[in-house]
Order: C-alpha cells, then sequence, then structure tokens
C-alpha cells in the first residue's frame, strides 16, 4: 500500500476514533514505504523529527509550535514513541520516557495543574509505537501498534500530584534538586543538548538543569502491554473501561489524602509487632519462607488485598520498588541489596544514560520495610515443605518510608553504569572486571545466590555469566539512618 491508497481514505479531524482508526494505515508500514522518495527528501532531524513527518506526511496538517493538542478539534496529541527489540526472546521493551512538555519553571509556579499545557496534550493522546533499529533512517522505521489512551480518572489524580510535587519545589527554590524519583507517574526528567546551559530558577540563585514533563517508562510499559499481550496491535480505552489487576487505593481516598500517606499509615499500628503478632492481626497463619517478612509487608500495604504488590495497578505504573530489610543488632542489614540481572545487549545498544534500564531502576520512588532484632528473642515455625519445626531469631517491624536516590548518589550510579557498560563494549564481562563491594562504592555487580553460575546471552556472541546490580550493605544502613 502506498500514497495513492491513502487518497481515497479520509478521517474526521473532530473525532478521536477516527483519528485512531485512520492511524491503522501505518501499522506495518514505515514512511518510506508509504511516501516513496517524499518521505526522504522531507526528513527531520532531532528525537521529534518522525513524529513531526507523521503529522505531515501522513495526517496532513502543518507542523506548529502551539502548546495545545495536535489535533485541537478533537483535543488529540500525537505521540511517536520507540521500542527495542530483544535479540534474545522477540519482546519489545520501551526505549524511553515520553516527554510531553517542557517546563517553564516560572510559568510553572503560577500555573495551576487544571489550567496546564501539560493537562492539555495528555489527557488524550495517540500513541504510534515505532521500531528503533540503529543505523536506520527514521523515514524507515517501522510502526508496529497504535494506542488511543485516555488518562483514567485515578491515574490523573496521582498525575496532578507528581505535577504538584514538583511545583512545590520549584516554589521552595529546589529545581536544580528535582528527581524523576520524587513522583510517581509524571517525571520531570532531564532535557536539551549536551552542553546547554542550566536554566535560572524563580525562587534560587542556583540555576537548573532543563527538564520537560514526561510519563514514566514504567507507565509507558503498563500502556504497552495492553497490545504485547493481546496478540494484536491496536487498543483502545477511549470508550471500553480499563483492565486492571487491583487497585492499592481508592479514588476516594486520594481525594483526601496522599498516596504515600495512605501507603505509611496502614503501617503505623504494626509498628514494633514480630512476625507472628502481624500474622495474627492480619488474620493470617504464619509460614516459613524466605518471602515472609515481604509478604506480611506486601499485606499490609495492600490492606489485605495481595502478597504481591508488583502487581497493583499503581506500582504497575509508577515502578515502585519494596525492599524488606532485616538489620543485624549494630543495625548493618543481614545483606547486600539485590535487584535485576543485567541485560548486557541492553547495555551494549544503549549509550544514554538517562535511557538505560539501570537509570530508570535507580530513578524509582522506593519503599523500604525495616525489621529490626530483639535480643534474646526467638520463635518456632512449621516448615511445611520439609514438615519439620525451624526456630528462628525474633525481628519487630522498626520503620516505613519512602526514599528517592540523591542527585549525588545517582551520579556515582552513572560512573557504575559507564564502568559496567565500558566492561560490556569491551567484552570484558567476569566478576573482576566490576565494582566489587570491598571498594565501598555504594554499589557493586556480582552474581545472585545461587550453587551454580548461570549462564545468559553476549552480545557479542556465545554466552556469559549472569550478574545483577546491588546496593551495598553501608549503602543501605546509611539510607535507613537518614530516615530514622
Amino acid at each position: 500500500m502506498g500514497e495513492t491508497v491513502l487518497k481515497n481514505e479520509s478521517f474526521d479531524r473532530r473525532n478521536p476514533l477516527s483519528i485512531y482508526e485512520f492511524s491503522r494505515f501505518l501499522i506495518g508500514n514505515s514512511l518510506h514505504s508509504l511516501f516513496g522518495d517524499t518521505a526522504v527528501m522531507q526528513k527531520r532531524k532531532g528525537k521529534g523529527g518522525l513524529g513531526q513527518m507523521v503529522e505531515e506526511l501522513f495526517f496532513k496538517y502543518d507542523v506548529n509550535s502551539n502548546r495545545e493538542a495536535d489535533f485541537q478539534d478533537a483535543n488529540v496529541e500525537l505521540k511517536c514513541t520507540p521500542l527495542l527489540k530483544s535479540k534474545i526472546d522477540g519482546s519489545f521493551r520501551i526505549k524511553e520516557r515520553l516527554v510531553c512538555t517542557m517546563i517553564d519553571y516560572f510559568e510553572l509556579v503560577n500555573t495551576r495543574f487544571e489550567d496546564s499545557h501539560l493537562i492539555a496534550k495528555c489527557r488524550l493522546m495517540l500513541l504510534l509505537f515505532y521500531l528503533h533499529t540503529p543505523d536506520t533512517s527514521i523515514y524507515d522505521f517501522e510502526f508496529l501498534f497504535r494506542i488511543l489512551w485516555e488518562l483514567p480518572e485515578k491515574d490523573l489524580i496521582l498525575i496532578k500530584k507528581d505535577y504538584d510535587t514538583i511545583v512545590e519545589k520549584v516554589k521552595n527554590g529546589e529545581a536544580h534538586l528535582l528527581s524523576e524519583g520524587d513522583t510517581l507517574y509524571l517525571g520531570a526528567c532531564r532535557k536539551g543538548q549536551k552542553g546547554d546551559s542550566p536554566q535560572t530558577q524563580p525562587y534560587s540563585d542556583i540555576k537548573a538543569n532543563k527538564r520537560a514533563f514526561s510519563l514514566k517508562p514504567a507507565y509507558m510499559r503498563y500502556i504497552l502491554n495492553h497490545v504485547t499481550e493481546s496478540g494484536v496491535n491496536h487498543y483502545t480505552n477511549y470508550t471500553a473501561p480499563q483492565q486492571i489487576d487491583y487497585e492499592l487505593v481508592s479514588s476516594s481516598e486520594l481525594k483526601t489524602q496522599s498516596f504515600e500517606g495512605i501507603i505509611l499509615n496502614r503501617f503505623k499500628s504494626y509498628i514494633g509487632l514480630d512476625y507472628l503478632q502481624i500474622c495474627n492481626k492480619l488474620g493470617v497463619t504464619p509460614y516459613q519462607s524466605k518471602s515472609k517478612y515481604a509478604d506480611v509487608a506486601a499485606l499490609i500495604a495492600s490492606d489485605g488485598k495481595s502478597k504481591r504488590l508488583s502487581n497493583s495497578e499503581e506500582f504497575i505504573k509508577s515502578g515502585i520498588i519494596m525492599k524488606t530489610i532485616r538489620l543485624r543488632a549494630n543495625g548493618m542489614p543481614k545483606e547486600s541489596m539485590s535487584f535485576k540481572n543485567i541485560d548486557y545487549q541492553e547495555i551494549f545498544d544503549n549509550d544514554e544514560w538517562i535511557d538505560s534500564e539501570l537509570y530508570e531502576l535507580f530513578t524509582n520512588r522506593f519503599l523500604f520495610v525495616v525489621f529490626k532484632p530483639v535480643e534474646g528473642s526467638s520463635f518456632t515455625i512449621h516448615n511445611n515443605s520439609t514438615g519439620k519445626y525451624v526456630t528462628e531469631n525474633t525481628f519487630v517491624l522498626d520503620k516505613v518510608f519512602f526514599w528517592t536516590m540523591s542527585p549525588d548518589e545517582l551520579e556515582i550510579a552513572k560512573k557504575y553504569w559507564h564502568h559496567i557498560r565500558k566492561n560490556v563494549l569491551d567484552n570484558n564481562i567476569h566478576l573482576k572486571a566490576f565494582w566489587n563491594i570491598a571498594e565501598h562504592k555504594l554499589f557493586h555487580v556480582r552474581p545472585k545466590a545461587t550453587n551454580k553460575a548461570q549462564m545468559t546471552s553476549n552480545p557479542h556472541g556465545g554466552n556469559a555469566e549472569k550478574y545483577c546490580y546491588w546496593f551495598n550493605a553501608d549503602f543501605v544502613k546509611q539510607i535507613i539512618d537518614r530516615n530514622s
């Protein structure tokens, strides 16, 4: 199919569903395959170049710098967003956060969320996902999926709270301290070219980096899953109700309290209780399992709904990570904190720190649930798998808090990532090549506890041993001590 066929098709610029249906002609095609040399001649540069070409060539409207939605009569914003394809299993992953609109610090502090250009642009979006392939011109990128996404009511409430959090930080003269970890769904991401000068801010003489409002990769992944998990290449929630796993908090609760306040309040009556007492209060039978402390923490946070917070609507969309920690008598965590295995192919393919999986992981909001030991106290519990009784030391719930990595810590994390990436590029994927815990650099690399080395694909060919990202135990202690 080419441009000739498209000339016989039309759409109603006032109707979101008509615009969405017309976009079907893009799927499975590139602009080059549709428009031939015309696409080559109109090639645009920059990250927004492909979107501008889609506007002009496919939808036939002039590109402009208006801050309203692209299809003003339908209040629909057009966003072209890239995907990467795994060479291992063929799955797709979000390449980067979805940038919505630039932040003007001076305008921001005087603009309500309801009056912002952000909500005008992002309430209803036509998302066109395309496959990003290296060394390929943008007019040859293939479009894979189309989604007409209307922000659900509860998402709007949480995004408004994120917006207000960012505004409050700027009003406090802390625009230079903004972090994507401050918020749940809406981020204030770094923006601008290398070498750009920092901007002035209204309530401080310290200049701040250019930033834009963006929807975080975890939220975009949640949207993408509507097509990748269903086997179709299109989806809209514009007329159909949204399907979710379960919700941690209700819309009515969010109208009077913050999300984090609701979660922390749920833990208050459990502080000082041990595992058996917590189980009794929750109405669950105690059991022997490595995950039992994480399980009861999730039950408390979810108000008894689930042992898996990662299945909740809010955690899926925000990327919040809950970490359950048991301390030694001296206040040091019993062990370092592990994260996901390193995806060597992702490291190899991605040359931008702020687009990396590790950046997304470390700029997430964390929920820390800390248990401390009770000296000289123990309890006995039945192990269902062995049929035997096991005696364990007693731990009580000591503190619960949300945490975000500081800018200084993120700078160290950036060095950590660059060091890992250099070794991956050099095909030097050996344990001795990476940071180790003895160097006390906050982070280190090693395998997760296992009796046998596990292997994964090496981007240079063959296999390499699986290693994962770790927080050092002494770094975890610093985090806990600072949140006493």
